[in-house]
């Protein structure tokens, strides 16, 4: 039987822990689909989900349908056939000319569209303010859309776990939301537009979608909580 994941909520219904506690956990998957390739676990576990949304023609929706699309039709090699895709739209892999999709707030925000800038440095600081260390060892530079996801996955929990606190709660809603409309939705929006014009497969578009629909769904959700806090 297939596990079923819901991705809307209702913001007033008593089950605030547990949309925070899903949200964490689907914040942690998007994120890692931009860390790394997909392995072979992975896709069969998410062919597994029924991923659930009314078809309302919402950035959410249409990612949820392209999702599904894909791996409803995917051949015998869907891991290689998405790792060769990955590495061409978020690496740069045999693209010599034009523009790339690699997935660093920096690269879209900053005049000098590089790696290690302004923006870079303000989500070190915003990680570290809310306890959320980055393994080093990774070497890969903080504003990485992965990381900024994993953050947003953070602050999830943290709000389930502050769920009796109005005050620790509101806080924290507050930096979730200005996160997304600062850090995230800032310039994710244009690198959805430069995945789909780069990738060869449906996947990643998808995913794309699947990502800003998400976030605009949080913040409504967030302002919702906060009328009534």
């Amino acid at each position: 039987m297939s596990e079923t994941l819901d991705v809307k909520s209702d913001a007033c219904a008593p089950e605030f822990t547990d949309y925070f506690a899903q949200s964490a956990a689907f914040y942690r998957f998007l994120g890692s689909v931009f860390v790394r390739e997909l392995t072979e676990e992975q896709i069969e576990a998410l062919t597994g989900i029924s991923l659930e949304c009314e078809d309302d023609g919402s950035d959410l929706a249409r990612g949820l349908k392209g999702v599904r699309t894909y791996l409803n039709r995917r051949g015998g090699n869907a891991r290689q056939d998405l790792a060769v895709d990955y590495a061409r739209v978020f690496l740069a892999a045999g693209v010599y000319e034009g523009d790339t999709a690699v997935p660093y707030e920096s690269v879209y925000t900053s005049p000098e569209k590089i790696l290690m800038q302004d923006s870079r440095d303000e989500v070190v600081r915003i990680y570290c303010e809310n306890g959320l260390a980055v393994d080093p060892d990774l070497n890969v530079p903080e504003d990485h859309l992965g990381f900024e996801l994993e953050f947003m996955a953070h602050l999830c929990e943290r709000i389930a776990e502050e769920a009796s606190d109005d005050r620790a709660v509101a806080k924290l809603l507050k930096t979730q939301k200005q996160f997304v409309r600062e850090h995230l939705l800032n310039w994710v929006p244009e690198l959805r537009d430069r995945v789909r014009e780069i990738a060869e497969l449906r996947f990643y578009p998808a995913i794309m979608d699947l990502t800003v629909g998400y976030l605009k769904e949080n913040v409504a959700v967030i302002e919702e909580i906060e009328e009534r806090l």
